[in-house]
């Protein structure tokens, strides 16, 4: 009897104990509740006044596998279209768009060169190319999910109109008592083509306005969570990002806007097609920069294969030739480097390369850096501040490498 009745005060306190500890930390969680709404269902109607608007035909590029491994692409690609559908684009009919890709032999739908984007508008109408790359795929207990998606329009001169990437782990951000984790990759799938098509249609359609405290030099994109932030040019990166060392010569102008090409990284990581996807992480951060005109990665690869470049021993002399002469790109500047490391998948992510950019009219190199870093960096309590994808951390030490350039 004296057991019981230990036992059921034991109990009791147990109950209070736990209720005082959810009423505490309820305070700490009001990032819950303030969070924005989550995108509509891809079933949602899309919006009346989207519904009529004349430039929301886009042709839809198969995802570019960059993972390295087979994963289901069509599952992707069909969660894509629907948000896509439901945001109040009007996709391209597939038979056209498989006739226009058979025409031009397309193999590669990692970007477009300037007689595909041609074709796609004179043929299909297409006010626009999507062209998605699907770069961490990791269907574990602990999913994890990466995708850079961007919008090229312009037909004979194709240019970058929109670009965003997200990197998204199931265990990144699980709240209260794990209440916040996310145990299919189904789920990643979702947030990451809602938050990239929410993106998307605030920076092409202008289906959401900006709050009255954003400027025009702010553009949206998506963060760890899955939802859509707005970024500005005024605000800088985590120093912990930054670069370790740089090296800029004086031949680069401060004030005068330049053209720049990048080239994919000599790839010396075991993470395969890594040289690619650290050249759409400067694609995309370098548009951001108003001092820079990026070319379009698919008129970058045209104007290689034309001079027959193979990257062998990283940047040179001989790419930034092929590039900046008036007869191919005509860019003032090439970027490239080199990947050292990129680790993703179980574990903490690690990345690791450098940067060169090579001057047109000097044949210089009038830039160059060095970044390594990995999730844990300046992580000391309970794992905040940490760093669940290799996609977030080389998206931030990408930025701190772009703003060192702008300075």
């Amino acid at each position: 009897m004296i057991f019981s009745t230990s036992s059921s005060s034991r109990v009791r306190f147990a109950r209070v104990l736990i209720a005082l500890v959810v009423l505490l930390a309820l305070p700490n969680c009001a990032w819950w509740k303030a969070r924005p709404e989550k995108p509509a269902g891809p079933d949602s109607p899309m919006p009346e006044a989207v519904a009529s608007s004349e430039r929301n035909l886009i042709a839809v590029l198969p995802v570019d596998n960059l993972t390295g491994t087979r994963v289901p692409l069509e599952s992707v690609e069909a969660v894509f279209r629907a948000y896509l559908e439901r945001s109040g684009f009007r996709l391209v009919d597939d038979d056209d768009l498989a006739r226009v890709m058979k025409r031009y032999r397309v193999r590669n739908t990692g970007g477009v060169d300037s007689r595909v984007s041609r074709a796609l508008k004179e043929e299909t109408g297409a006010a626009g190319v999507l062209i998605t790359s699907l770069e961490g795929y990791y269907d574990d207990q602990f999913p994890k999910l990466a995708l850079i998606s961007r919008l090229v329009v312009g037909g004979e001169h194709p240019e970058i109109a929109w670009m965003d990437g997200i990197g998204l782990a199931g265990d990144g951000h699980p709240g209260l008592l794990g209440v916040g984790q996310i145990w299919e990759i189904a789920g990643l799938v979702e947030l990451a083509a809602g938050c990239l098509v929410d993106s998307l249609a605030i920076s092409f359609l202008g289906t959401q306005a900006p709050a009255p405290t954003q400027s025009r030099s702010e553009w949206t994109q998506c963060d760890s969570r899955g939802d859509v932030v707005y970024s500005s040019a005024e605000t800088t990166g985590k120093k912990k990002y930054r670069p370790r060392n740089t090296y800029r010569s004086p031949i680069l102008e401060a004030n005068r806007r330049y053209s720049v090409a990048v080239i994919p990284f000599l790839n010396l990581s075991d993470k395969k097609n890594a040289g690619r996807i650290m050249e759409l992480h400067f694609v995309n951060q370098l548009l951001r920069n108003a001092s820079l005109s990026v070319a379009e990665p698919g008129l970058v690869r045209e104007a290689l294969l034309e001079h027959r470049v193979v990257m062998e021993a990283g940047p040179s002399l001989e790419n930034a030739e092929a590039l900046s002469n008036d007869e191919s790109l005509g860019v003032d500047l090439v970027l490239s480097g080199v990947v050292f490391d990129y680790q993703e998948g179980v574990g903490v992510p690690k990345v690791d390369f450098s940067v060169t950019i090579i001057d047109k009219e000097n044949h210089k190199v009038v830039w160059s850096s060095r970044s390594h870093s990995t999730g844990e960096e300046g992580v000391f309590f309970f794992d905040l501040g940490m760093v669940h994808t290799a996609h977030q951390l080389a998206s931030e030490m990408v930025r701190g490498a772009s703003e060192a350039l702008s300075r």
